[in-house]
């Protein structure tokens, strides 16, 4: 039997009354102890993400190479293939989308078959001409005061020699400007000269530009948009003018 107010043991209330009067209790988790879980947890969000990515697939659509190509060869689409690849964005941004931007590009160093093309590796073709590229330096004021603009249509003359016996000649007629730079001497600024850049119709015309450049004077007359007869293609010298009318009179 149980005196008044007595509780038997193993009751509910004993062991509340157990628990209130200092029995045994579970400590809070400690300071380490929390640091411990918060790092297994970012692991797991860092290898999840990692799965994700991988799971997305190949980042971009390139042209690689489809075999080996050797410096300076022209390129054709037989040459190349689209490939989906995983590429980090710097290094995409150099790449090319589309096979036909490479079509008639010349390679500047060797390809490997799979290699990606970057812009750094070929020399691309020009849009405006299929003859050979060529560059000069002109004066200012016989280039339009550098009034011209890549995209434009020029006649190059020559002018050789002085005085009586110099004449003037066309070195290429609707020669298409691809580029104009200024000339500079020693890093002092503009020298009142200019630096010609042009799509050339032949290798002759460039033998003639390139003498002219250095042993006559050239003159650029703007052709863009002129339409008429070309007229005649060389100057006569005044003396030869007149030895030819005196003979004739005689």
């Amino acid at each position: 039997m149980h005196g008044a107010g007595s509780v038997p043991a193993g009751t509910a209330e004993h062991s509340t009354r157990r628990s209130r009067s200092g029995g045994a209790r579970r400590g809070l988790p400690t300071g380490r102890a929390l640091v411990g879980g918060l790092l297994v947890t970012v692991a797991a969000v860092v290898v999840f993400a990692a799965y994700a990515g991988a799971q997305d697939g190949p980042s971009a659509t390139v042209v690689l190479a489809r075999h080996q190509v050797d410096p300076g060869q022209r390129l054709t689409a037989d040459d190349l293939e689209l490939r989906a690849v995983d590429l980090p964005a710097d290094v995409a941004g150099r790449a090319f989308t589309a096979v036909e931007d490479l079509v008639g590009a010349v390679t500047l160093a060797p390809l490997s078959g799979g290699e990606l093309v970057q812009a750094s590796a070929v020399r691309r073709a020009s849009a405006t001409t299929t003859g050979p590229e060529f560059s000069f330096p002109v004066d200012r004021d016989r280039a339009l005061d550098g009034d011209i603009r890549a995209g434009e249509t020029v006649e190059l003359l020559a002018t050789f020699g002085s005085g009586e016996d110099a004449y003037t000649t066309v070195l290429a007629r609707d020669a298409r400007v691809l580029g104009v730079q200024e000339a500079r001497s020693g890093g002092l600024g503009a020298s009142g000269r200019l630096v010609l850049t042009v799509g050339l119709a032949s290798n002759d015309q460039v033998l003639d530009v390139a003498h002219a450049s250095q042993v006559g004077v050239i003159t650029v007359v703007r052709s863009t948009g002129v339409v008429g007869p070309a007229g005649r293609d060389r100057t006569s010298s005044p003396s030869a003018t007149g030895a030819e009318t005196t003979g004739r009179r005689s």
